[in-house]
C-alpha cells in the first residue's frame, strides 16, 4: 500500500510486533470506522464512505492483503461477511507548524517559583510528548494503552463492591500517588473532577486534552467495577483554561445498580 501524499496525516498501526502506516485518507476513514463500531458489514462501508461498491471494495481488498482488518462471518446471516480491525492504531504523524518550546519553557519557571517543591523527573514525559507534537507526531494511542495497562493492573485494588467505596479507593490513590486531587461532580451521569492534574497542569494552555493515561487508567478500572467495558470522555482539560479536568464515566446499558 504505497502512501506518498505527504499532506496527508500519517497513521502508525501495530499487529504482532509489526508497524505498518496508512496515510490515504479512505482507508484510514475506513479504520476508524471499524474502531469505532466493531464488526462491520461491506454495506456499512460503502454509506459511511460515500463510494460505490468497487471503489470500496479495491480498498478493502488492500486492508485485508497488509493484514489491518479481516473478513468474519456475519453472525445475522452466514452468507454474508463483516469485517474487524485486526491492528492497532499506536499514533500518527500530522504535517505541523507547532512550536511551544517557549511557552513551556516559561510554564516550567512558574512551577518552579510557585511550588515549594517540583519533582523535575515528573515533567520528563511532558517534555517528550510535546518534543514529538512539535515534530507532528502524536503518541496518544500508546499513552491510552499505557494507562489502560496501569488501570488492569491496579483494579484489583481499587474496584469494591459498591460504586461509593470504589469511588473513595480512587480518590485515595490518585491523592496518594500524586495524580491530583480528584472529587465527585455528578453520579447521573457519572462524572468525576480533577484538580491539579499531574497530566496536564503544566502542559501549555490550547494543547487540547492532555489526560489520555488518565482516561485509559479510568476506562480499565470502571470496566472492572461494572465487569463490561465502558468508555470515557475528558470535557474539560485544565490546558483549556478550567480549574480542572473533567472525565465523564459512561454507565453500560442494563447494568445492575452498584451504587
Amino acid at each position: 500500500m504505497p502512501e506518498l501524499d505527504s499532506k496527508q496525516p500519517l497513521k502508525i498501526y501495530s499487529k504482532n510486533g509489526s508497524v505498518t502506516t496508512v496515510r490515504n485518507p479512505v482507508r484510514n476513514n475506513i479504520l476508524q470506522l471499524l474502531s469505532d463500531e466493531g464488526s462491520v458489514s461491506f454495506a456499512r462501508i460503502i454509506e459511511f464512505t460515500g463510494l460505490s461498491k468497487s471503489t470500496i471494495s479495491g480498498y478493502v481488498s488492500s486492508l485485508e492483503e497488509g493484514g489491518l482488518i479481516m473478513a468474519i462471518q456475519d453472525p445475522g446471516d452466514g452468507r454474508k461477511k463483516n469485517y474487524v480491525l485486526t491492528a492497532a492504531l499506536i499514533g500518527s504523524i500530522n504535517p505541523t507548524s507547532h512550536n511551544g518550546t517557549a511557552e513551556f519553557r516559561e510554564l516550567i519557571r512558574q512551577a518552579y517559583t510557585h511550588y515549594e517543591r517540583i519533582d523535575y523527573k515528573q515533567i520528563i514525559p511532558h517534555i517528550i510528548k510535546l518534543a514529538l507534537s512539535e515534530a507532528g507526531i502524536n503518541i496518544n494511542p500508546i499513552l491510552l494503552r499505557g494507562g489502560e495497562v496501569l488501570g488492569e493492573t491496579i483494579a484489583v485494588y481499587l474496584v469494591a463492591d459498591t460504586l461509593e467505596k470504589t469511588l473513595a479507593n480512587v480518590v485515595e490513590f490518585w491523592h496518594h500517588y500524586g495524580f491530583g486531587e480528584v472529587k465527585l461532580k455528578s453520579s447521573a451521569p457519572l462524572q468525576i473532577e480533577i484538580y491539579q492534574c499531574y497530566e496536564c497542569m503544566i502542559m501549555p494552555k490550547g494543547s487540547g486534552k492532555n489526560c489520555v493515561i488518565s482516561k485509559g487508567m479510568l476506562e480499565a478500572i470502571f470496566s472492572a467495577f461494572y465487569r463490561e467495558s465502558v468508555t470515557v470522555e475528558e470535557t474539560h482539560c485544565m490546558t483549556e483554561n478550567n480549574e480542572y479536568c473533567c472525565m465523564e464515566i459512561s454507565e453500560p446499558t442494563g447494568t445492575v445498580n452498584k451504587k
